[in-house]
Parts: C-alpha cells; sequence; structure tokens
C-alpha cells in the first residue's frame, strides 16, 4: 500500500497556479504603489513576508520534494539533468525572445550595451545564466521605473538546486536521512542568523556565480525541507490534529520575531504537504489542460507593468492593486498556456519519447518552481 505522501492522485498542479497567481497579487502591489506597505500579507507577518515571498518558499518546498523524487525515479543522472533542463530552459528562452522582440519595444526600453556584441553578450549570457537581461530606460512613466521582470531572480537558485539535487545522488547522500536532516537544521539555523544580524554579504566572485548569499540563506531550508520530506514519507503521517498544529505554529511564526525564519521550513512544508495529499480535498484536476503554473509566473510581471503602463498613459494614473491582479492574471495565464503549448509540452515529450507511460503525465509529476520574483 502506498503511503499517503506517494499518492498520483495529489493537489500539487492546483497549489502550483495558485501560488503563481499569488505572485501575481503580491506584485501588484509594489508594482502600483512602488511599496508593499499596505500588502496583505506583509501587514499580516510584521513584514517578515508578502505573499509573493511566502509562494515563492512554498514553490521551493514542493520543487525539492517532487526533485528529489524525479531523481530517484530517473535511470541515470544524466537522464534526470536532460529532464531538468527540458523543464527549465526552453520556457526561459522563449521568455527571453519575447522580451528583446516585444515587451522592450512597448515599454520604450532597450538591451543595455554601447555595441551590438555587448548587448548579444548581455542576451545570451543572462539567458544562459537564467538571469534577467540588463535592459535600460523600460518603463518611464510606471512607478516601478526600469523594473521590466522582477520575478526571475529565483530561477537561477532554483537551477542551482536541480544541481546540488544531482551530486547528493551521485554520492550517495540523498538516501542518508541523517544527512539530509542534519543539513536541514543547519541551514535552518543560519537563515535565523541572517535573519537576526540582517547579514548582507555579497559573497564576492562565488556569490556572482552562485548566487546572494541572503537569498540562499532563505531558499536553501525551504528547498531541504522538501527533500528531507520526500525522504522521511514513509514515516510522516497525514494527520488532522499535526495539520492544525502546524498552522497555529504558522499564526505564531507570522506575529513573533524571526518566527517565520525558525518555524515555517517545518510547518509550512507540513501544511502544503497535507493540502497537497490529503484525500478529502479533491483539486486533481487543475492541470488537466497544461501546466501554466512556470508560464505564470515567467510572465506575470511584465504583463503587469505593461497594463500599468497603459494605465499611466491613458488615464494619468496607475491602476489599483486589485484592479492590476483583475486585468493581469486572466492574460498572464492565456500566454503561459501559449508558452505551454507552443514550446515547454513539445520539448517534455521529446526528452520522455522513449518511455512507455504517457510523458506529460510523468512531468507532472516531477516538474520544478519556478518559482521565483522580486519579494
Amino acid at each position: 500500500m502506498k503511503a499517503a505522501f506517494d499518492q498520483r492522485q495529489n493537489n500539487i498542479d492546483f497549489v502550483r497556479i495558485f501560488l503563481a497567481l499569488l505572485v501575481i497579487l503580491s506584485h501588484s502591489y509594489s508594482l502600483a504603489l512602488d511599496n508593499e506597505r499596505t500588502e496583505p500579507f506583509n501587514l499580516l507577518s510584521k513584514g517578515q513576508g508578502t505573499g509573493g515571498r511566502i509562494a515563492v518558499d512554498l514553490f521551493f518546498i514542493l520543487s525539492g520534494f517532487l526533485i528529489a523524487a524525479s531523481y530517484e525515479r530517473s535511470s541515470s543522472a544524466l537522464s534526470y539533468l536532460r529532464k531538468r533542463v527540458a523543464r527549465i530552459y526552453p520556457a526561459f528562452i522563449l521568455l527571453t525572445l519575447i522580451t528583446v522582440g516585444v515587451v522592450l519595444p512597448l515599454a520604450h526600453g532597450r538591451v543595455a550595451g554601447a555595441t551590438f556584441s555587448d548587448r548579444a553578450l548581455n542576451v545570451i549570457g543572462n539567458t544562459l545564466l537564467l538571469r534577467n537581461i540588463g535592459t535600460e530606460g523600460a518603463f518611464p512613466h510606471n512607478p516601478a521605473i526600469s523594473d521590466v521582470n522582477g520575478s526571475l531572480w529565483s530561477i537561477a537558485f532554483e537551477f542551482w538546486c536541480y544541481i546540488g539535487v544531482m551530486l547528493l545522488g551521485l554520492t550517495g547522500l540523498l538516501r542518508s536521512k541523517k544527512f539530509l536532516l542534519t543539513a536541514f537544521i543547519g541551514s535552518v539555523l543560519v537563515s535565523i542568523l541572517f535573519a537576526h544580524f540582517k547579514w548582507n554579504v555579497s559573497g564576492a566572485i562565488l556569490g556572482r556565480i552562485f548566487g546572494y548569499p541572503p537569498f540562499w540563506a532563505r531558499l536553501l531550508p525551504m528547498y531541504l525541507a522538501g527533500v528531507v520530506f520526500y525522504r522521511f514519507r514513509q514515516d510522516i503521517p497525514l494527520s488532522p490534529k499535526l495539520a492544525v498544529t502546524a498552522l497555529i505554529a504558522m499564526v505564531v511564526a507570522f506575529r513573533v520575531p524571526l518566527g517565520y525564519a525558525a518555524l515555517f521550513p517545518i510547518a509550512g512544508t507540513y501544511l502544503v504537504m497535507c493540502f497537497s495529499f490529503a484525500p478529502w480535498i479533491r483539486l486533481h484536476g487543475a492541470a488537466r489542460y497544461g501546466d501554466f503554473s512556470y508560464g505564470t509566473y515567467l510572465y506575470g510581471f511584465p504583463i503587469q507593468q505593461l497594463i500599468l503602463q497603459a494605465f499611466v498613459l491613458t488615464l494619468g494614473r496607475p491602476a489599483s492593486p486589485l484592479l492590476l491582479f483583475v486585468c493581469a492574471a486572466p492574460v498572464t495565464v492565456a500566454v503561459a498556456a501559449m508558452s505551454w503549448y507552443t514550446v515547454e509540452k513539445r520539448f517534455l515529450q521529446a526528452v520522455h519519447k522513449k518511455k512507455k507511460t504517457n510523458p506529460i503525465a510523468v512531468e507532472l509529476s516531477e516538474r520544478r518552481e519556478p518559482v521565483q520574483n522580486s519579494v
């Protein structure tokens, strides 16, 4: 008999699209108002986290769980890596092309660089590194001037986590419960120290290569929480009583200083996993027409900026946060569907073409998060 957290019929697809839309809602405040002071989750948590931050952290938790499972099911490290590249890069490359060819001209911006070769290196280099391309002059009339796509910062962190899981698998440490639990506890302690002392270290050359250390202090405990949960899934009960306890811990986390850093990786993980696998919550068909969560995450920010620009240029003022969300969400999902059917689905089918099982069904249970945003 399968464990509760091994069921193929689950609500993960619903959770992921919900989180992607939550990112758009959260960004509606920071983009329309140029601050997050009145963002609902920011008020609720006393400034410890916005809805966008919570969504990204939950994305990383789910990704840790799913990617650990993906590695375990892969026939080799190369097969695992091929699937991860196919999931991340095609949609990201398409986004870059649309940004350069459509978004920047509409935003009155341009690719940064003094010469054509500089601009080409900017676009190609940053795309390969899964980072924002350098731009100039975009959205001059918007509250958030020049910010083209603040959601992309987390994508590179996600891919480095893929590499980390592969290295753990190759060394055999991915099967070591003791090592994973120790690493997770250590990462939570480091995260608390970063939050308490407000360390703002750049990491020098290592930071430029692997990413900003304070972001790692925040995201690594989340990812490891998902990996640890996957490894211990046979030992963890799906219990309403534990879920209520975790919910109480989450309330404490939002109200107590440093509570978020200390409690969210544990309580947040249990809650999102319970919701995702609870047999009495049946939201299994969220991706019946395709997995639009990654595309929704990638395109939400620039679409919001374009809509804001239209409001400013036609009415002389930006839209309210809620109006911006109502306008941007359906457009973003539609563009995400385009990304899925034109690029993402095709590459996933190609990488799984030798499997006897349905290629899309397989990937739906293994896919990544993108995700990540300006939070």
